[in-house]
């Protein structure tokens, strides 16, 4: 009887040792899955500084998160925010499908990009949308999975958890448009902003994924509205073209210039032959 009841108690001191380690470290923890999972998926090693939850209150934040653009873009990031609020249903915290109750983010930093046919947030979306069709699919066993499963780039072994998003909202947020091959042309506007309601509730959660396929499909859609990358281009033609005839001009006056001055010295020459008569 004292065994079982040792046995116990160990068990027990050892589900609170690892209770509260998960407690105090919970930041850290949901930090890096969400770098992981985000890096994984975009195949981009996403930046994120920190991340404080409030059990008590259910809330919590994200600090300074970075989204990076794909490669053959050349500007900074795709996307920026200093800081996210979270509003949590603690009940769901440890359950298979997490609920949040409400996503703010104000005045996130977004670079719209278009180079060699096509924009930043379009080739993230196709990247996204490869991994996600790319994904083995999940099985009870391990021997029930496919063979050619074991080769696959994704693994996504620690995808298991789901998102709903009740609420979901994105304020003030500053958009430019960038030609790349020249710095010249720019164009800033403020995005309209973005409200997404139950996202992942008909499908009772979705994966972080899906998710990102989700806000950055939503993003592509109104920098589009918002971003006229035609008339970008034709801007930046007339300039070039601008510039070539500047260049044309000054090469132009350059010549005539330096033909006047070989005239010039061929007077001078022949004034010398009549001096030297002399």
């Amino acid at each position: 009887m004292k065994k079982i009841i040792f046995s116990l108690i160990i068990i027990s001191l050892i589900g609170l040792s690892a209770f509260f380690y998960l407690k105090s470290n919970m930041d850290e923890i949901v930090r890096k899955y969400i770098v992981e999972q985000v890096s994984e998926v975009t195949d981009t090693r996403v930046k994120l500084d920190a991340v404080k939850l409030d059990f008590k209150v259910g809330a919590g934040s994200l600090f300074n998160f970075e989204q990076p653009n794909p490669p053959g873009f050349q500007t900074k990031y795709a996307f920026h925010f200093d800081q996210a609020e979270l509003d949590l249903d603690l009940k769901s915290i440890f359950d298979e499908v997490i609920i949040i109750e409400k996503v703010f983010i104000n005045g996130a930093e977004v670079v719209y990009e278009y180079s060699d046919g096509k924009t930043n947030f379009i080739e993230l979306k196709n990247i996204i949308n490869a991994n996600i069709n790319n994904k083995p699919v999940a099985t009870s066993s391990s021997k029930t999975a496919q063979p050619e499963q074991k080769d696959k780039k994704k693994t996504y072994a620690k995808q298991s958890k789901k998102i709903i998003i009740k609420s979901f909202e994105m304020i003030n947020t500053k958009v430019e448009g960038a030609v790349p091959f020249s710095s010249s042309q720019t164009l800033s506007v403020t995005l309209p902003n973005i409200q997404l309601n139950n996202i992942g509730s008909k499908e009772g959660g979705v994966e972080t994924d899906q998710l990102m396929a989700i806000l950055i499909e939503t993003l592509e859609k109104d920098l589009k509205r918002s971003i006229n990358f035609n008339s970008l281009v034709r801007d930046l033609e007339k300039d070039i073209q601008k510039t070539i005839e500047k260049e044309t001009e000054k090469i132009i006056s350059d010549i005539q210039s330096d033909i006047e001055n070989l005239d010039q010295i061929k007077d001078l020459k022949k004034l010398k032959k009549l001096k030297d008569l002399f």
